[in-house]
């Protein structure tokens, strides 16, 4: 799986599902199409970054309480939750350009939203459909690399396809603060609806990628897919781990804006803490290959998750801004491993006519995590204080570590007997 594409790689402690993957159909021009794939992704994330980190400062702006605020995140999931199973299923039997331009005007409509209804409940709104937009964004283009990719290459492009993702969220948050700092909040909310102009076209192009090969059962039945994905060996661990980083990325998105602030930061400063994760996650995601070849699937994963939890707890006993960035370096370099290494696991685990519908899957379990961990870390936070909340999220990553561990040896075990 590494570049080398060799897929034995247990030797190196890494872990490798036994399922053999089937042949997806022909991309052509596959490089162009990772190209527009990954501007697309960058576009994408830079209109989610723009507004997403500064909606609960703004909603706390007009005196909503941290409980609510946590509320509106959490519940926003509800309803892609919900969707991302047959979302993953259109993206099988129609291609990845229909889903994706859908999540273009989910987009637009969002950002007109939150530009011209700056009121707590059509901002909830607008949040949702940003929510379910991402779906759309994340499982299509996940679907993309996996189909214009070879097993030699595909951790490289996954690895390239976080990059860019990471590139967005650097861009987003520091163009969000300096606006919002400077203008507004409802300018910067703008943004994310002029965003989505180049993007519709973009999402037009991927249309080069063919549905896949399967007519077994109708979108409608799409459930009945799940199943089948699921007792593919490895799943559930690969759906584990990203659960468990999903809790702790969660956190951290709906809570650490609000903490910065509480510890005196402006808008153009907490921007560029923001900004700062995602520039940890580059660093590790430009060479995230050689990190396989040298250290294997399951010790990088474990080593990602602890160092989340190390992160987490430590931020509340940081106030000054260098820390606080590098503290912030740190969660994104934690981040810019799980998350590539995960979705690659996913595809090496299905064969190709099931790979929207694993994504599917993979994004609905994500869901779930965003819905319960704002909503029980925003409890925390009314109950207490906000740096209880990222003590208890600090503590709990540790005690998933040991399932982590014994799940992926189980895996590496499985595949030496295959």
């Amino acid at each position: 799986m590494a570049d080398s594409g060799s897929r034995s790689e247990i030797a190196h402690g890494s872990v490798v599902p036994s399922a053999q993957v089937r042949d997806a159909p022909p991309v052509a021009n596959p490089e162009a199409l990772l190209w527009v794939n990954n501007a697309l992704n960058f576009v994408s994330t830079v209109a989610w970054y723009v507004a997403a980190p500064f909606i609960p400062l703004y909603l706390a702006s007009g005196g909503a309480s941290v409980g609510l605020i946590g509320g509106i995140i959490g519940s926003a999931g509800v309803v892609p939750l919900l969707i991302s199973l047959h979302a993953g299923a259109l993206v099988d039997e129609r291609g990845p350009a229909l889903v994706t331009k859908g999540a273009v005007l989910l987009y637009a409509i969002a950002g007109v939203i939150l530009t011209l209804l700056p009121t707590v409940w059509p901002v909830a709104v607008a949040y949702a459909f940003i929510a379910i937009a991402n779906i759309g964004f994340a499982v299509g283009s996940q679907a993309v690399v996996a189909a214009a990719s070879t097993p030699a290459t595909r951790v490289r492009n996954y690895g390239y396809y976080s990059l860019w993702t990471s590139a967005g969220a650097v861009i987003g948050p520091l163009v969000g603060g300096f606006t919002t700092g400077h203008f507004g909040y409802r300018t910067a909310f703008a943004l994310v609806w002029l965003l989505m102009l180049p993007s519709f076209p973009m999402a037009a192009s991927l249309r080069g990628v063919p549905a896949a090969p399967r007519r077994a059962v109708s979108f409608a039945m799409a459930h009945r897919l799940a199943g089948a994905v699921l007792r593919e060996r490895g799943i559930t661990a690969v759906l584990f781990i990203s659960f468990i980083v999903v809790c702790g990325q969660t956190l951290q998105q709906s809570f650490y804006p609000l903490y910065l602030h509480k510890v005196g930061l402006s808008p153009t400063l907490i921007g560029i803490v923001v900004a700062t994760i995602s520039v940890g996650s580059i660093i590790v995601r430009s060479s995230l290959s050689r990190g396989v070849e040298r250290f294997g699937y399951a010790r990088l994963l474990l080593g990602a998750v602890a160092l989340l939890a190390v992160t987490l707890g430590i931020v509340p006993h940081l106030r000054h801004i260098w820390w606080l960035i590098l503290a912030s370096g740190l969660m994104g370099a934690s981040l810019g491993f799980t998350q590539p290494l995960t979705m690659s696991l996913m595809v090496e685990s299905v064969g190709a006519e099931l790979w929207g519908v694993a994504f599917g899957i993979r994004q609905g379990v994500q869901r779930v995590a965003s819905i319960v961990s704002p909503i029980v870390f925003g409890l925390v936070t009314t109950a207490f204080r906000v740096e209880t909340a990222f003590f208890l999220g600090g503590a709990a990553l540790p005690g998933a570590v040991p399932i982590i561990a014994r799940g992926t040896a189980r895996l590496g075990s499985s595949r030496r007997t295959n």
